[in-house]
């Protein structure tokens, strides 16, 4: 994907051979700087580019990709008169945490002359990811916002690429990495919200967690108090999206579904006066994510695009999403969003809006009224496969239980930053993107909200039907019926879907991407998976134990099961893991 690469070495080598963003994109940005035997170079996405800063100075260097919410505000907080003067200002102040009072899905690098040390962050949420190799007795760094080009240069640098057999163990079972692992032994993810700093004299790096979520102290107002809150923070965040695009002179384009995420976003904003939106929606034909979609973008005067997952015909192409995530999520999990954004000329658009983990924060991960320390029953209720669960190693979970104060905040971090915000790897190839409700300071002030009000997404039902009440209006794709339809019907309800899908099984009606709906009944897919997996399974040789239970997961497991141990083979193909 775009974004930037660094390393430091003693050695200075010609890289111009080196091809540093798979993606086909004539306008990339390119600029590179070497600092004492610090190199970065970056490739980024033309869009927003006042954004993305890329500047040297006698006190720093800086290069950052993404989007910065709210440099206007801070940019007349501080009388400046530009991005790079802001970041000047605030890192003269602050140092390199002046990075927690921004706002947007971002990363960056900096370097501080006079202290000599090399800095490296992500956003609050992780939501640009950055990967890196460090070896201190050569004293090395390599970083890049992509993970194939990690190891193409420890390739050059002859470190070895070795497949990590734990990251192989969660592709295989959660269908996405755990913690900071990837699939190469010696690479980490950089975790949400930390600064990574680099002494080149000593070779040593350390961590400093500049920002983490947390569900305590608890919010206990009154309900009304809480829906005014929540209220205030989402138009705040939905100005802040909508208005980056006015900024850059672009048109609103936004995702919509038959969830209530989505519709919240696209009809919040046209409450708050933005027009000339373009809704996308992809689902099975005739879904109700479809008919949910285009009855809400024709009542409110939206222009709507349909892309339909009809066979499957986006699982055909197994590589391209897997070049896009890093081999971290499996493909399956959001083909379908690089297959319809690759469609878009994106010359006019701006941010992809999204109603991205909505119900996640308000309430969808809680399993009841209050929280839950983290156990091994809570992991692996998020995993997609728990076949081959067991065969991670028991230290792993003991750390993640560790990690995080209750069982939704470890949702948070593993299953949305690790899993569903691989939707957004597939938009960067073309544009940047957002969510109201990631937007930080309404993602925390919901986060702690006490369980009690949000369980079963009471006070989000409650805020939409108070505040929103033409988004109540519409059926809910998850009941089949509006939010407000009473709780026998919606019990009734999912008891006759239960029952339909026992009487005939996989149908077309199941959900918008009826995986093993398509695998059943399109055999040109089947055999596309089958072809891949013979064609390619034998790179799993040096590894007999993974070989025989990727085997059996393919062998005997679902349809996106086999997605699973197809990524694998796929990753291991593709980036040379050895």
């Amino acid at each position: 994907m775009p974004g930037f690469f660094g390393m430091y070495s003693d050695i200075r080598k010609n890289f111009n051979n080196l091809i540093f963003c798979h993606i086909e994109h004539e306008d990339l940005v390119e600029n590179e700087m070497w600092l004492d035997n610090i190199y970065v170079k970056r490739f980024v996405n033309p869009k927003f580019l006042q954004d993305k800063l890329f500047f040297n100075n006698s006190a720093i260097f800086v290069c950052t990709d993404g989007t910065l919410l709210n440099a206007k505000d801070l940019k007349e907080e501080y009388s400046a008169h530009n991005n790079e003067e802001l970041v000047r200002l605030m890192y003269e102040k602050f140092g390199v945490h002046f990075i927690s009072k921004l706002r947007g899905d971002f990363s960056g690098v900096i370097y501080d002359k006079s202290e000599k040390m090399l800095k490296i962050f992500t956003n609050h949420v992780g939501s640009k990811p950055i990967y890196y190799f460090w070896d201190k007795p050569s004293k090395s760094l390599i970083f890049c916002s992509e993970l194939k080009f990690v190891l193409n240069f420890m390739r050059y640098f002859d470190f070895p690429t070795k497949l990590s057999e734990i990251g192989a163990y969660s592709l295989l079972s959660f269908g996405y990495m755990l913690r900071d692992y990837t699939l190469c032994q010696n690479v980490k993810k950089l975790l949400p919200g930390t600064i990574l700093t680099f002494d080149p004299n000593n070779g040593v790096i350390s961590m400093d967690n500049y920002f983490q979520l947390k569900n305590t102290p608890y919010i206990e107002e009154k309900k009304d108090t809480i829906i005014n809150e929540l209220d205030c923070r989402f138009c705040e965040a939905i100005q802040k999206e909508y208005d980056k695009d006015i900024e850059y002179g672009y048109r609103h384009i936004t995702t919509l579904s038959g969830g209530l995420d989505s519709r919240m976003n696209l009809i919040k904003g046209k409450m708050l006066g933005y027009n000339d939106i373009l809704a996308i929606t992809f689902s099975q034909s005739n879904y109700l994510d479809e008919k949910i979609a285009k009855k809400i973008t024709s009542d409110h005067g939206c222009s709507f695009l349909f892309y339909a997952l009809d066979n499957g015909i986006f699982l055909k192409d197994i590589e391209k999403p897997v070049l896009a995530n890093d081999g971290q999520i499996f493909f399956a999990n959001a083909a379908h969003v690089l297959a319809i954004v690759s469609l878009i000329n994106w010359k006019e658009y701006g941010l992809l809006h999204t109603g991205q983990i909505g119900d996640l924060v308000l309430g969808s991960y809680l399993y009841k009224r209050q929280h839950f320390k983290v156990s091994d029953k809570v992991i692996s209720k998020t995993a997609y496969s728990n076949k081959l669960i067991n065969r991670i190693p028991k230290q792993i979970f003991e750390e993640i239980q560790q990690n995080y104060e209750s069982d939704e905040i470890f949702a948070f971090y593993e299953r949305c930053v690790n899993g569903i915000f691989n939707g957004y790897l597939m938009i960067q190839q073309h544009s940047e993107f957002a969510s109201p409700f990631l937007y930080l300071d309404f993602l925390e002030y919901s986060l702690r909200i006490h369980p009690r009000l949000r369980y079963r997404e009471k006070i989000y039902h409650d805020w939409i039907q108070m505040k929103v009440p033409d988004a109540a209006q519409y059926i809910w794709e998850k009941t089949g019926l509006p939010i407000n339809a009473g709780e026998w019907r919606v019990i009734l309800k999912k008891a006759f879907r239960y029952a339909k899908q026992r009487l005939i099984g996989p149908s077309s009606s199941d959900s918008m991407n009826p995986f093993d709906y398509w695998y059943k009944t399109n055999g040109e897919l089947r055999n596309i998976f089958n072809d891949y997996y013979e064609n390619h399974i034998s790179l799993l040789d040096n590894y007999p134990s993974i070989k025989a239970d990727g085997q059996y997961l393919f062998e005997q497991g679902n349809t996106l099961e086999k997605c699973q141990i197809l990524s694998l083979i796929s990753a291991i193909k593709l980036f040379g893991l050895t």
